[in-house]
């Protein structure tokens, strides 16, 4: 992502006028390396200006995200209040045209007197770093990340050491290289393609944006250097000021793309990728890339801790089956000691005590059957004994059975919380799922009417023939679907027998019967059916469907768990092209 020194010339110019006099309110540290300035405009109105020293997301933008923040304030935190707390904002200036930025404050100093300090922030990747300075000394006040000779022998970040700038890369400043010694430096790089010569010839420019002036210039940037001539060269240098002028002049269109629906890049210029959205600002459209990308990574950090949470239960629950299936065998196999106690019985008479082993003929099969004796006790006493360990078996296989059954329904819901979490499309999802396994956790009564998290709404999608279809995200949305919010005429549909959705098309009162139900709706709500299930990998996922009215909740089940009776099944594919257009139309709930 080109947070490079085309983007930060679009801030440093925009952030310049925006924030010219602007009083600064507050200053908080949310993350270790992260800032958040509480900005009070001159003319009415408040802002907020984030600075970050991330090792990957370094970067400077206005943004409408708020942050906790912790208890206690760090001592750079509580530093920079007291420097630069009811200051003014006066200058926001790059640096060259390097990745760097020096935010001039006027604020009152010890002595009540009004005194300039400088913020200079490096978002040089992960050396990135937010240093206070006394201009007028070059002495370091202080920094949001200290190292010392030992670290680096170039500089030293420390309190008290004269400001050192970060070592160049012994590139040309776009803004000020003519033309001669542009096309001397690509072509000394004859034997790379030529947006990677661009990129190394210039400072500030990222491989994205090399490569994006490449395609503007109408040039291929794959092109070598060495076969570039005065044309392309021309062209690449034209469209290189060009594009500098509208950067720092705050009339280029700033762009996000994006891949996967997913945003993949942003400029301060109309990139030529597509899709892509543009945006009136920098700041709003740097604002909107890192707030959805650190979404994203937060919501997949957060779905991979609470599934390897889950997946550690299931693992004991399927290790519990395995050892009761075991048992249950073991149970089982017990069951023919009741034929062996009714043998003795019947042929009592023609045993004696003392014998090892009876031999005799089995009354229902005819074969002859040998039975183990005691030799402690008589044919009668060994027949008693084992009609006691068979009554034993059979007390033992009804435990098991009811055990096993439990353990089945834990199985069950647990694989259903992971298909959920699996699912799961943004942060409000999770904290509804974390909700439901808290209230689930140690009985129910607990957190009983405690809510903490704001309430989702199903998936909405509409059918090619204009039926409403409902699609739960996770169970507790399952059984609030399913029992509370749709009508007993109305279908309900569902996965056979693994985790999945609820489903429902919502029926015109009308509709009384199963085979009035429109076709395409019940194919494409059953694909949806199938696609929010475990099977969405399968081609072949039968799913049940049948009236609202006879599906029913037990008693003490687990959330989204329900049983339903006289329901037919349809077979459907959800690798179909069908499903990626159904998704494509999902209703947004604005």
């Amino acid at each position: 992502m080109p947070f490079d020194g085309f983007t930060i010339a679009a801030l440093c110019a925009e952030l310049d006028q925006t924030l010219a006099g602007a009083r600064i309110d507050k200053i908080h540290q949310p993350e270790k390396d992260e800032l958040m300035f509480s900005i009070r405009m001159a003319h009415g109105g408040n802002h907020r200006l984030l600075l970050s020293a991330n090792p990957r997301w370094a970067r400077m933008h206005l943004t409408t995200s708020r942050k906790a923040n912790p208890p206690r304030p760090s001592a750079f935190c509580m530093l920079l209040r007291k420097y630069l707390e009811g200051g003014k904002i006066r200058m926001v200036k790059q640096s060259g045209f390097e990745r760097l930025v020096m935010i001039d404050i006027e604020a009152l100093d010890d002595f009540r007197e009004w005194a300039i300090r400088r913020l200079i922030c490096e978002f040089t990747g992960r050396h990135s770093n937010l240093i206070l300075v006394n201009p007028e000394t070059g002495i370091i006040i202080d920094a949001i990340k200290k190292f010392g000779s030992e670290v680096n022998s170039y500089r030293e970040v420390l309190p008290g050491r004269p400001y050192v700038a970060p070592p160049g890369q012994d590139k040309l400043n776009p803004v000020e290289t003519n033309y001669e010694d542009f096309c001397a430096g690509i072509w000394n790089h004859e034997e790379t393609a030529l947006s990677q010569a661009l990129f190394a010839l210039f400072s500030g420019i990222s491989p994205f944006t090399a490569r994006e002036i490449c395609l503007m210039s109408s040039i291929n940037p794959a092109l070598p250097a060495a076969q570039s001539g005065e044309y392309e060269l021309g062209k690449l240098y034209q469209q290189v000021k060009e594009l500098l002028h509208k950067v720092q002049s705050g009339t280029s269109q700033p762009s996000v793309c994006f891949h996967n629906g997913m945003p993949a890049e942003f400029a301060a210029y109309p990139v030529e990728a597509s899709p892509r959205r543009d945006f009136d600002s920098i700041n709003s459209a740097c604002d909107y890339f890192y707030t959805a990308k650190l979404d994203a990574l937060r919501l997949e950090s957060w779905k991979t801790n609470l599934s390897r949470h889950i997946k550690l239960i299931l693992d004991k629950a399927y290790k519990k089956r395995f050892y009761q299936e075991g048992d249950l065998k073991s149970a089982r196999d017990q069951e023919s000691y009741k034929t062996w106690g009714e043998l003795l019985t019947i042929y009592a008479y023609q045993l004696e005590k003392g014998m090892t082993e009876a031999v005799v003929e089995d009354y229902s099969s005819g074969e002859k059957v040998t039975i183990p004796l005691d030799v402690r006790y008589s044919p009668i006493q060994n027949a008693q004994r084992y009609f006691k360990i068979y009554n034993k078996s059979r007390k033992t296989i009804a435990h098991l059975e009811s055990l096993m059954a439990a353990n089945q329904l834990e199985i069950d819901y647990l694989e259903s919380v992971l298909l959920s979490i699996q699912q799961a499309e943004s942060g409000h999802d999770m904290e509804e799922i974390s909700e439901e396994l808290e209230r689930d956790k140690g009985g129910k009564g607990k957190s009983k009417g405690k809510r903490t998290t704001a309430r989702t709404v199903p998936r909405r999608y509409l059918s090619s023939d204009g039926m409403e279809i409902l699609v739960g995200r996770n169970n507790r949305q399952n059984d609030s679907l399913t029992l509370k919010q749709s009508d007993t005429q109305d279908i309900w549909l569902h996965a056979k027998n693994i985790p999945g959705s609820h489903v429902i098309i919502r029926l015109p009162r009308k509709i009384r019967s199963i085979y009035d139900v429109p076709d395409a709706a019940l194919e494409e709500a059953a694909l949806l059916a199938a696609y929010f299930s475990k099977a969405r990998q399968s081609e072949k996922v039968e799913v049940d469907y049948t009236f609202r009215s006879q599906v029913r909740k037990p008693g003490g089940a687990k959330p989204g768990m329900v049983i339903y009776d006289n329901y037919w099944t349809i077979v459907v594919n959800p690798q179909e092209d069908r499903v990626t257009s159904l998704l494509e139309a999902e209703i947004k709930d604005p």
